[in-house]
């Protein structure tokens, strides 16, 4: 099937940029005991055991988890589709006998399994060195975040693609993708986890399918949504996925017959 050898194909590519990846490693595990001792500051300073439902060993582990899904959801610097518009290559890809949206969806299901195997285990590994971290407790439990997990690898790619579609109508579309990626790594809940915000801002946060990306996962692994709650979370995870993936293929039609308009 073309898109499982897609898929492979991706996963083996990434294994030619070895120096990348252990570079990456090492500066996400860094990054990450940077940001897990200013929790442990700001708990110690607040004198507080919980901070949004987050104990300080939960907030430790929520630092682990972001750094280590970093690469697997790649929050700041996918272009592909963007360039493919901009040099106008995306005409061949038209000619090519597959779906479009569903063959770059493969090549990035294995791009970020590599991250995820490669970039984002040795961290959990490693972490417990210095910390000690939240697990799930049963094998129910590891499969319900792994799905979680894979749901927001998903819609992270859903929301770069609809975020390179703004080059078939805008000049400077990569300005607008810096634009977004910033604001998916604060609304996503990677700087800090949703339930640390005021009501008014995680009212408005949960309108939109960024928590999806890094909060509901992180949430699901820790523990912390369970029972009728999980559910719910997953359910808002594939009904973000769906819709996104709708908009995206309803965009990027329109976008296309406006590119075949303006070549003539």
């Amino acid at each position: 099937m073309v898109y499982l050898a897609l898929f492979q194909k991706s996963f083996q590519r990434m294994i030619a940029y070895r120096g990348a990846t252990i570079a990456g490693v090492l500066t996400n595990f860094f990054f990450g005991l940077l940001r897990a001792y200013v929790f442990i500051a700001v708990y110690q300073a607040s004198g507080r055991a919980y901070i949004g439902g987050y104990s300080l060993r939960d907030a430790v582990t929520y630092t682990a988890l972001t750094q280590a899904l970093i690469a697997s959801i790649n929050l700041w610097s996918w272009w592909e589709v963007l360039r493919l518009i901009r040099s106008g290559d995306i005409t061949t890809d038209l000619t090519k006998p597959y779906h479009f949206f569903s063959s770059w969806l493969a090549r990035d299901l294995g791009r970020a399994m590599f991250q995820l195997i490669f970039r984002g285990a040795p961290i959990l590994i490693f972490f417990p060195l210095f910390f000690e971290l939240t697990w799930p407790g049963s094998l129910l439990h590891w499969a319900f975040a792994l799905l979680s997990i894979l749901l927001a690898i998903m819609i992270s790619f859903t929301w770069r693609f609809f975020v390179n579609l703004a080059a078939f109508w805008f000049v400077d579309a990569m300005g607008i993708g810096r634009f977004a990626y910033l604001t998916m790594t604060f609304m996503s809940g990677f700087t800090v986890p949703v339930a640390y915000f005021p009501d008014w801002l995680k009212f408005a946060v949960n309108l939109t399918p960024m928590p999806s990306m890094v909060n509901t996962p992180i949430e699901v692994y820790l523990g912390i949504v369970r029972g009728t709650d999980l559910w719910v979370a997953l359910g808002v995870q594939i009904f973000w996925f769906v819709l996104m993936t709708l908009l995206c293929e309803f965009l990027y039609r329109r976008g296309v017959q406006k590119l075949i308009i303006q070549g003539g």
